[in-house]
């Protein structure tokens, strides 16, 4: 080996010399295969001459499989003895395959090496759960918004009333636009189902009120491209206003909702069980979130390109599932403000950022020592199970590699807990 180099983004190069002996040698190890291999008229499979099967397969194959052979074992042998992990295909450059000694360089990217700095000043405490009165009330009222237990008032309508209207868009002709009407359509008032102006309108209007020409925006960005950004006037109709009261939820509507008999009393406590886990779940992302922001700061690694690259591909892939992607890129890219080019460049930030933070968080669970309990590895098997349930492979080492994978995300979740927990 001579001429070892590091390299940008975590590659290396190197020179290797491959002797004639090493190329015999591969040519005699072919020979004796292509033996089993090809059919020879007057021989057995297995008995022709060494001669026979050279004029077979031909010198020109022979060459190009030996050189491959020995070019691949001098390789294998140099990451073996020099403990190089290497993530990619190397790049080949043989300098005269006509000459021998041969000299063949590589250049191929490697795991980056990783050093995190002082992780354990990291400060991300988890906010304590409060759940207010007020949220056991909202959650109720969707409930009942959804089932439409209300009852019927005769004032003007406002925030959190169940409303019942007509509305139809206007041409400057004053015939109503196609997909902009709709007939005793009923909607919570103040949940941001309407169009801002057009919801605006409704507010303060009683039963049976008209109002004709009311100025209506449509966003930017709204999906239709005919109306985005465009002003248009609606006739509108107020119908009924319907006042949500939770405390007329019967045991049987309950029951709907929840699956099993209770009343009102037990169905709040659930509520709450439920809104408390939910921001509890919310909570700790975010100190999860905010001590891995922090975590990158401190994390070294010079990182590959590929891994980059496939970061941003990856990431892009999942934006131009967006169906107005999908309908129209231009206008999309347009509504975004960026170019694909300008999103490509902080997508490619984010990976990297993520890539650190992963990179980081796996050298700690190392030096930190963290191990998965009994149900914790049951919870691992769990998820390589799910992962190649739908996959044809399930060799054991498919199954080995979902289990290493499962294992170390398990391990990193469980770090993380216990580091936002122990501020």
């Amino acid at each position: 080996m001579s001429n070892y180099k590091t390299l940008p983004n975590s590659k290396i190069s190197f020179e290797l010399t491959i002797e004639e002996a090493a190329l015999d040698k591969a040519k005699a190890a072919l020979i004796k295969r292509y033996q089993s291999e090809v059919s020879i008229k007057g021989f057995r499979k297995g008995h022709a001459p060494e001669s026979a099967v050279v004029a077979t397969v031909g010198q020109e194959r022979l060459a190009y499989d030996a050189l491959n052979q020995a070019v691949d074992k001098a390789y294998a042998s140099f990451l073996q003895a020099e403990n190089v992990q290497v993530i990619s295909q190397p790049e080949v450059d043989i300098k005269d395959p006509t000459k021998t000694p041969m000299q063949v360089n590589f250049e191929v990217e490697v795991f980056p090496s990783v050093k995190v700095g002082d992780y354990k000043k990291i400060k991300a405490k988890m906010a304590k759960t409060k759940v207010e009165d007020q949220e056991i009330e909202d959650a109720l009222q969707t409930i009942c918004a959804q089932m439409e237990v209300a009852k019927e008032v005769k004032r003007a309508a406002k925030d959190g009333d169940l409303v019942e209207v007509d509305f139809a868009g206007l041409d400057k002709d004053g015939a109503v636009i196609p997909n902009t009407n709709g007939e005793k359509t009923k909607f919570r008032m103040g949940m941001g189902h309407f169009l801002p102006d057009l919801e605006a309108a409704f507010k303060g209007m009683k039963a049976g009120e008209e109002k004709k020409a009311v100025k209506v925006k449509f966003p930017k960005d709204y999906h239709s491209k005919d109306f985005a950004g465009n002003t248009i006037p609606f006739d509108i109709k107020l119908h009924a206003v319907n006042e949500i009261d939770p405390s007329q939820l019967t045991e049987e509507q309950i029951e709907q909702v929840t699956g099993k008999k209770q009343d009102l009393k037990s169905l709040k406590e659930q509520v709450r069980e439920t809104i408390t886990t939910n921001k509890s779940k919310s909570l700790e992302k975010d100190a999860m979130d905010a001590y891995t922001k922090d975590l990158a700061k401190v994390v070294k690694a010079e990182l590959p390109q590929s891994w980059i690259d496939r970061e941003v591909t990856s990431r892009l892939n999942r934006l131009q599932q967006n169906p107005q992607y999908q309908k129209d890129p231009a206008t999309f890219w347009q509504t975004m403000g960026k170019t694909e080019t300008e999103f490509k460049k902080d997508l490619a930030k984010e990976g990297e950022r993520d890539l650190l933070i992963f990179l980081g968080l796996s050298e700690i669970v190392k030096t930190e020592n963290v191990e998965l309990d009994k149900d914790e590895m049951g919870q691992a098997h769990h998820m390589a199970h799910q992962h190649l349930q739908n996959d044809s492979d399930h060799k054991s080492d498919a199954h080995h590699a979902e289990m290493e994978k499962a294992t170390l995300n398990l391990k990193i979740d469980k770090f993380l807990r216990s580091a936002i927990m122990e501020q």
